[in-house]
């Protein structure tokens, strides 16, 4: 099977320019007040505003990251493997399916929770789809890829599956989504 990609949904770049915008709009009036408090009794103000400051421009610094992360690819599905791009790291995190024990939608929220081994310990991990650009033939595609790993559907459960040998405790918790 080919390598296939989704996309973020267009609303989260989107959301991130214009609060860039309206970063850029507020980085400019608390340095305007910053200067404007510099001199006289008025000094720890001014200190005070250019703390201010500088949170504000690491606040802009950190959206001109969201904003370029959101131009790659939200998921990328393999054969052995998918990968995906939270928005506050710079590189995508790769999970093989033969670590994969479990995976099932998380009851009451658009996240997609996968239960994966490492150093033999089961760790979780929840990628959320409301991000994600495509989502149900994602979906689709992923069941087939973790069906063809060795997991197996649990009956009744819409997009959940798990490996015949392993019990997880957390997928039949909460309703039926």
């Amino acid at each position: 099977m080919p390598s296939t990609s989704f996309p973020f949904r267009p609303w989260v770049r989107s959301t991130s320019r214009r609060a860039l915008l309206w970063g850029v709009a507020v980085v400019i009036v608390i340095g305007g007040i910053a200067l404007f408090l510099r001199s006289g009794d008025r000094e720890s103000w001014g200190r005070a505003f250019g703390v201010l400051l500088a949170y504000s421009l690491l606040f802009w610094v950190t959206l001109i990251k969201i904003w370029w992360t959101a131009g790659k690819p939200a998921v990328l599905l393999d054969d052995d493997a998918f990968s995906y791009q939270p928005l506050h790291t710079f590189r995508p995190r790769r999970v093989p399916f033969a670590r994969v024990l479990a995976c099932n939608p998380r009851p009451g929220t658009e996240a997609l929770r996968f239960v994966v081994e490492k150093n033999d310990v089961a760790r979780e991990l929840f990628l959320n789809l409301a991000v994600v650009k495509g989502q149900h033939r994602f979906l689709d595609l992923l069941g087939e890829r973790l069906v063809a790993a060795g997991l197996a559907p649990v009956a009744g459960r819409p997009h959940a599956w798990r490996r015949p040998d392993w019990e997880d405790p957390g997928i039949m918790a909460g309703p039926h989504v």
